[in-house]
This record gives C-alpha cells, sequence and structure tokens, in this order.
C-alpha cells in the first residue's frame, strides 16, 4: 500500500490536534482546579459529582429551614421570658394591693398598673419576628389576639372561652422538612404529616395563654376589676384569683421549658446536618478538585510530547512546490 504525503499529513495534523487538545485540558485544570469541565471528559464521576451536588442543595435547604426554625424559636422564647417575668411583677403587684393597710385609693393606683400591664401582656402575645406573627398557629399575617368594647380576648376571631383541648384551633400545626425523610399517617392527604418526620415550628399561643374562664388575659382582668370595688374589695376572693392567675401563668413557665427543649433538638439538628455537609464538600474535592501537583506534572509532559510532535512535522512534512512561492 502506497502511503502518500496526503495521507502522513492528515494522520500527522489529527495526532497534533489531539496532543493540542490534551495540553489545553491540562492547562484548564491547572487554572479552574477542576479535573473536568463537561461530562465527557469523565462521565462517571461526572455522575456522582453530580449526585453529590443534589444532595449539598437539599442539605443547604435542610440547614437553612433549621437556622429559620432556630431564629424564630430564639425570638418566641425571649418574649415568652418576658411574659413570665411580667406575670411575677403581677403577682407581686397584687399582692402587694392585697395588704390591709392599702385603702380604695391606693388599690386604684394599683389598678392602673396592672391596666398597662395587662395591655403589654396583649403586645407580647401579638409579638412578631421578621414580620411574622409568633403565637398566631399557621395565621402569621394578622394580629392572633384581638379584644372588643366589653373587654373579651379572641384567638384568631374565636372567643378563648369557647377554645378547648381539641378545637381545631388549638390542633393548628404547620411543619418543616429537616431532613429526616418526612412521612405522611394518610397517603392521600399531604397535610396530615407524621409529627415524628417532621418539625413542628408553629405556636399556637391559645395553648400557653390559657383558654375557658382561666386564660391570663381574663383573669388579669378579674384582678384589675376587683381592686376597683372601693371599700367592698374581698381580700379572700382576691386571693383565689391570685391563685388562678398564678396557675395560669405556669402555663408559660411550661412553654418555655419546651422551647427550650425544642432548642436543643434544632442545635442537635444542625450540627448533623453541618457534618453532612463537610462530609458532602470533601467528596465533592475528591470527585471534582484537581490535584495542583499532578496537573502541573501532565501539562509539562504534554507540553513536551506538543513541542516534539512539532519538531517531528517538520520532518515528515515534505516541502512542496508551494512552499518557496511567496
Amino acid at each position: 500500500m502506497r502511503i502518500t504525503n496526503s495521507m502522513v499529513s492528515r494522520n500527522y495534523n489529527k495526532s497534533l490536534h489531539s496532543n493540542r487538545s490534551l495540553l489545553d485540558r491540562f492547562s484548564n485544570q491547572i487554572i479552574s482546579g477542576r479535573k473536568f469541565d463537561t461530562m465527557a471528559e469523565d462521565t462517571a464521576s461526572g455522575v456522582r459529582a453530580m449526585q453529590v451536588r443534589r444532595s449539598l442543595s437539599r442539605i443547604d435547604a435542610y440547614m437553612d429551614n433549621a437556622k429559620a426554625a432556630k431564629s424564630q424559636l430564639t425570638a418566641s422564647e425571649t418574649t415568652l421570658m418576658q411574659i413570665s417575668d411580667l406575670s411575677h411583677n403581677v403577682s407581686e403587684k397584687y399582692i402587694q394591693a392585697m395588704n390591709g393597710d392599702n385603702g380604695a385609693q391606693e388599690r386604684e393606683i394599683i389598678a392602673t398598673e396592672l391596666e398597662k400591664l395587662q395591655e403589654e401582656l396583649l403586645s407580647l402575645v401579638n409579638g412578631r419576628f421578621a414580620d411574622r406573627y409568633m403565637f398566631g398557629g399557621t395565621n402569621t399575617v394578622s394580629a392572633p389576639f384581638t379584644t372588643d368594647n366589653l373587654g373579651d380576648l379572641f384567638y384568631n376571631g374565636v372567643d378563648v372561652k369557647e377554645l378547648h383541648a381539641g378545637h381545631p384551633l388549638m390542633e393548628d400545626s404547620a411543619y418543616m422538612d429537616l431532613g429526616l425523610g418526612v412521612l405522611f399517617t394518610d397517603k392521600n392527604d399531604p397535610t396530615q404529616v407524621n409529627p415524628n418526620t417532621a418539625y413542628k415550628h408553629t405556636l399556637v399561643g391559645a395553648q400557653f395563654l390559657g383558654t375557658g374562664p382561666d386564660n391570663l388575659y381574663l383573669v388579669l382582668g378579674e384582678m384589675i376589676t376587683s381592686l376597683r370595688q372601693g371599700e367592698g374589695f374581698n381580700a379572700a376572693e382576691g386571693g383565689g384569683l391570685l391563685d388562678r392567675f398564678n396557675a395560669s401563668a405556669a402555663n408559660v413557665n411550661v412553654a418555655i421549658t419546651k422551647l427550650g427543649s425544642d432548642a436543643q433538638y434544632l442545635d442537635f439538628t444542625i450540627d448533623r446536618l453541618e457534618s453532612e455537609q463537610i462530609n458532602l464538600y470533601e467528596r465533592q474535592t475528591q470527585l471534582e478538585a484537581a490535584d495542583p501537583e499532578e496537573a502541573i506534572m501532565n501539562f509539562k509532559m504534554q507540553e513536551y510530547v506538543y513541542n516534539a510532535a512539532l519538531q517531528m512535522g517538520q520532518r515528515l512534512l515534505q516541502p512542496t512546490l508551494f512552499s518557496f512561492i511567496n
């Protein structure tokens, strides 16, 4: 078989182009720090790298959820501690008012002070974080607690005296996915979340403020009214009101304890997600990052091969008449 100059030239150009492509590839590895730029360069590693990236994306979403929940929980816990302090202040002032040395005028002064504290209590339970109401359950856009002209208290539009355990508003909840694998108690109803597989991030204010006549706000209102009975103030009845108020205030402390437990759970979850994130970043580095020393060595070796191919081309490609035409 006769090998023509055109065949030699064609094969040489093909080989030279291949060497140049490898040289560019190793150069890009040094510049970008990546093993490959396209899936075609390393399909197996590329597929695994895509899987790692998808996992990282999910971890980032779970992390954002956990941190957002922790921030909201911290704000809620701070507000509940303020309510607890306010309740303690109310108890002290009412005990002071029950002192037999105080007359109607002194009790009126204390009643006015308690009235201000009642207004502050209403403001606290309607507290917001990041422009979202914290204690309205799934209602985060409007104040959950409102009053009418008669002094009745309403929670999300329902009189608190009508609320009770099992009422839909008392079970109002929304869940957040923290990477535990959300399951549903009813496959046909996506709202029925298994509480053991997700984090409940809603807080129902009526649960800690109380329902029925023993609601903390309403009992405080009764205490204010009792102090304004003038000489008809009954210390024994006042003691009963104080006991009811303290019993209702204890629910706030229970809620604070629950939030503290939730905070520990979220801290643990964030630590777990950060550990998974670090492991995935390490795996991503193994799959995608080029070893700088190896990349430089490969580049230098390929540069030598490319230059040798150029020198060889001068010997293989014979000059023609056109080479001497200016």
